[in-house]
């Protein structure tokens, strides 16, 4: 019980952690500017959107765990990966098709894409161990 509390605590922390490295990163490459004056701007409507993606998630994990018993490695970073677009298309698509091209696209695609994947990622550890430990 204890490994699935930590689970499903760190494996949130981690993944938004990694996408605002991401994001970091990205910022760096497209305008060569640091995070500076715009990160606590940043971390506010990240972990809004971050707060929805979660249960997102999880329910995406648990569904391929059930579906699924092999390949997770593969698939439950790319399933999180693929739903980390939704947060991208409801930030931009108001804006116009042509908004989902930007660069500022470009950085929230980096930030939600990188936290999926390492979501993902977590997922596979988790059951990986817990499977191990189990035995």
């Amino acid at each position: 019980m204890a490994i699935t509390a930590i689970y499903i605590v760190l494996t949130p922390i981690l993944a938004f952690l990694g996408g605002l490295l991401s994001y970091s990163m990205m910022l760096r490459l497209l305008w060569r500017e640091s995070i500076g004056a715009e990160l606590g701007t940043v971390v506010f409507w990240g972990s809004a959107f971050f707060s929805i993606m979660i249960p997102v998630y999880f329910t995406v994990v648990y569904l391929l765990a059930r579906r699924f018993k092999h390949n997770a490695l593969f698939l439950f970073p790319v399933a999180c990966l693929l739903v980390s677009f939704l947060p991208v298309l409801l930030i931009f698509a108001p804006f116009g098709s042509h908004a989902l091209f930007s660069e500022q696209s470009a950085l929230v695609t980096a930030f939600f894409t990188a936290a999926g994947i390492i979501f993902g990622l977590c997922s596979w550890l988790f059951r990986k161990f817990k499977w191990r430990f189990n035995q």
